[in-house]
């Protein structure tokens, strides 16, 4: 017989299991404090600029959510970001805007199908492989563009980035879009049951006949084109290229992951809670900025946060 405290038990159980409802639930609590103690975040104004800035590494989290669902990870991200930008504002120069955008796009999804190939067919573990082609990425720009990017505002991109629809940032719309999207892809389609089989066990879903080739491939183009598209919109809110542009964004897109509940081993998360990490790193950033701590503070407090969160409620579930 079920009792009417092992009923009202299994909801509260299912919640404090939920970890992406927990990473909203701290991402409250931070705001709450950020409007308590200091200025400025009760606006509506710093609201937006806070959704919009939050979309540029939710972005690219999205994507890495993807890879890590899958027990990989993607340390290239943070050059992809600074090809896109550096090769469609060079492009855009010569051949115009859109030759810009779809170039830059294009070799974004290659770097992604290079990582996939090395990880599949070579066997490199993927934090080598990514690694190695995010070095060769910094590398080749940096000969590419004699070390002086050029800057370019790019009409479509500076909309993209810098518009607003019904007062809500455009970048914003672009990421929840985004989001959708990949929702379906990792938790509505086949591919993502793939996905989730492969990062649980590889060598089960082998012999279940997962095609583990054609999923690496998918999910590693996405995550570089996803980087690509961040990139993308970074110019246009800039309207400046930088070879060290997208450098924050290789570890913050783990984070941000991590924070929203999805397990780094893979095989289990939510993309919900990306987003959630993704606003709450972004919240504690400006957060730090505010009360005009030193860049050094900053990170050191940021790291420490950042721990203190994953123990709190990035464990794993015991069986």
């Amino acid at each position: 017989m079920t009792t009417a405290s092992s009923t009202t038990a299994r909801p509260l159980a299912a919640l404090r299991d939920n970890r992406a409802a927990w990473a909203f639930g701290v991402l409250a609590v931070v705001w709450i404090a950020a409007i308590l103690f200091a200025q400025g975040f009760d606006s509506v104004s710093s609201f937006r600029y806070l959704v919009q800035t939050a979309s540029f590494l939710g972005i690219v989290a999205i994507g890495q959510t993807l890879v890590v669902m899958m027990s990989g990870i993607d340390l290239s991200v943070s050059g992809v970001v600074a090809l896109s930008a550096v090769v469609c504002a060079q492009t855009a120069a010569s051949h115009g805007p859109v030759a810009g955008i779809l170039v830059a796009l294009v070799l974004s999804t290659l770097v992604g199908v290079v990582n996939a190939a090395g990880i599949t067919w070579l066997r490199v573990p993927p934090m080598v492989m990514t690694l190695a082609t995010g070095t060769i990425i910094s590398g080749a720009l940096l000969v590419y563009t004699n070390g002086a990017p050029k800057s370019a505002r790019v009409g479509l991109l500076d909309s993209l980035a810098n518009g607003k629809v019904a007062g809500i940032p455009l970048a914003f719309v672009l990421w929840l879009v985004i989001a959708a999207a990949a929702y379906w892809l990792l938790h509505l389609s086949r591919t993502g049951r793939y996905v989730f089989a492969v990062g649980t066990s590889e060598p089960a879903s082998r012999a279940s006949g997962v095609p583990l080739t054609a999923t690496s491939f998918t999910v590693y183009a996405v995550c570089s084109l996803l980087a690509g598209v961040a990139g993308l919109v970074l110019l246009g809110f800039t309207g400046t290229s930088s070879l060290t542009m997208g450098n924050p964004y290789q570890l913050l897109s783990i984070a941000s992951v991590v924070l929203g509940g999805t397990s780094i081993l893979g095989g289990r998360g939510h993309l919900l809670g990306t987003i959630a990490g993704a606003l709450l790193l972004t919240l504690i950033t400006a957060l730090l900025a505010a009360w005009n701590l030193s860049e050094g503070i900053r990170q050191v407090f940021q790291g420490l946060l950042i721990i203190l969160l994953l123990l709190a409620y990035a464990r794993e579930r015991r069986n």
